[in-house]
């Protein structure tokens, strides 16, 4: 293990985990593994294995809250208060919950501290949805037929217990941005991390245990895939709201039939960048792009760019830039701010992407640089060489499926149309980017791309806007009141006057 990765688990006192069940932390006497660090696969923690049991006693305190606790009928006023408590806390923790972070998934201090995934972010996050818990409602309806005097209004309630299933790549966001809607909506939860990162999770949770929430109102279980399908598929859930692959997420959805479930799923992507001749500058969107996948979580990012829809005059400057943008990255050390770039999760993540890197070139790809594995010290992490592929086809699994590492496929074209087409061809739909100077162009091409958010020169989510994808990228929308629906049923109510 690198010594500051040592240290800081030591200086943060990182102990054994627990569950959160019932407003009580439970020492489980399950099963247990090692979270292991991205870098050198070493473990930092010894992790429960909720497993079936786990889940059923965490969904069944939540299921008690919610049925007979107060937390879903207390006054909006109250339940924000609770919230901004919060909020505050995890202010004051920015820095030591940057630093699970980057215990949990390698991200680069730098990065953990100041960028969309940090402790900050997570609290204008909780903030944001705070503000919504006393502006929650419904309509009246202009009386439709003067047969009857029969009036009709809508109110919202919370949609009940809610299974909270995160990814990885940025535990604390995906967080507050699920259990914060949630919770201002007045639902009740049960939170389960990713196996791969427990540890800054689990310090929210702390934070949310210290606060005046109801017991089981928030409940928190860990482990594996067994854990995770045990909350999906459990009866007494009534929402499943999830982040992660899109084959999991397919089975969610087979599993919610059986009880109806309501579903908000963030699955992957295979987004592009659309890059016309007349952008701002070539050598600036070669390094954004490249850089997405290069550096930061090394392309661990479902709404990454992973294909770069280029015109064919400036692909080879373009090329160019992006070689010279790798040179700039740095692996190491994760707690040196001068490391730029994360290894990937785990030993099979790493796997799954050399695999995919050795079909491109097999299917007759050119790997323009990068695309394996760095030795020495590094030999021991996950760490992968960013690559870059020329000279694809439409049908090359590098084009087509999700790989979710630091590889990038450049695809020229030479029409507006053809460009169109390449973006739209294929089976996922989550983000992309146009790059051109052109405005009305640029609009009209944004709006002609199937996905669910398009940047025009340069993308970014942020907490008041809807994120969320078409096709096999997913279901619903995460931001804004599109959150608050999504945590919601709609209950119509009508009055006979007459009566």
């Amino acid at each position: 293990m690198p010594t500051s990765v040592r240290e800081a688990r030591e200086a943060l006192r990182v102990e054994a985990g627990r569950l959160f069940i019932g407003g009580e932390w439970v020492d489980w006497d399950g099963p247990r593994f090692d979270q292991l660090h991205p870098s050198d696969n070493t473990a930092v923690a010894s992790i429960v294995e909720a497993g079936a049991r786990g889940v059923d006693a965490a969904v069944g305190a939540a299921r008690s809250a919610f049925d007979d606790g107060p937390w879903p009928r207390m006054p909006a006023q109250d339940r924000k208060r609770v919230l901004q408590q919060f909020i505050e806390r995890i202010f004051e923790l920015e820095d030591e919950l940057a630093e699970l972070q980057t215990l949990d998934n390698g991200i680069p201090i730098s990065f953990g501290r100041g960028s969309r995934v940090s402790g900050r972010a997570a609290a204008n996050v909780f903030d944001h949805y705070a503000g919504w818990a006393d502006k929650i409602n419904g309509e009246t309806y202009p009386q439709f037929t003067s047969a009857s005097n029969m009036h009709y209004m809508s109110y919202r309630e919370p949609v009940g217990v809610v299974g909270v299933i995160l990814p990885f790549n940025g535990p604390m966001l995906t967080f507050a941005t699920k259990v914060g809607a949630a919770l201002a909506c007045g639902c009740t939860v049960v939170v389960k991390p990713s196996e791969y990162t427990n540890l800054a999770v689990t310090r929210l949770a702390e934070i949310i245990a210290d606060s005046d929430l109801p017991p089981g109102v928030f409940n928190l279980v860990t482990g594996a895939g067994e854990a995770g399908a045990a909350l999906a598929t459990h009866p007494g859930v009534d929402k499943v709201t999830f982040t992660g692959s899109s084959a999991v997420g397919e089975s969610i959805v087979a599993a919610s039939g059986s009880n109806m479930k309501r579903l908000s799923l963030e699955l992957g992507g295979k987004s592009a960048a659309l890059v016309f001749p007349d952008t701002r500058s070539v050598e600036r969107t070669a390094s954004t792009l490249m850089g997405l996948c290069s550096t930061f979580l090394s392309g661990q990012i479902c709404s990454t760019p992973s294909r770069a829809v280029v015109h064919r005059s400036i692909v080879d400057e373009f090329v160019h830039h992006a070689t010279n943008q790798v040179k700039q990255m740095r692996f190491g050390d994760p707690f040196d701010p001068a490391t730029t770039s994360a290894p990937l999760i785990s030993r099979r993540q790493q796997r799954r992407v050399l695999d995919y890197i050795e079909s491109g070139v097999a299917e007759g790809a050119t790997l323009a640089f990068g695309g394996d594995a760095p030795g020495g010290d590094l030999a021991d992490g996950n760490w992968v060489n960013p690559a870059l592929f020329t000279d694809v086809t439409a049908d090359m699994r590098v084009v087509r499926e999700e790989i979710f590492g630091p590889v990038l496929c450049v695809i020229p074209f030479d029409t507006e149309e053809e460009a169109i087409r390449i973006a739209n061809d294929s089976e996922y739909g989550l983000a992309g980017c146009v790059f051109s100077t052109d405005v009305t162009r640029a609009f009209r091409v944004a709006r002609a791309i199937r996905s669910g958010s398009i940047g025009i020169n340069g993308y970014a989510s942020v907490p008041n806007a809807p994120m969320g994808g078409v096709k096999r990228s997913g279901v619903g929308r995460e931001g804004g009141w599109e959150s608050i629906e999504a945590f919601t049923e709609l209950k119509t109510i009508n009055i006979n006057f007459d009566a």
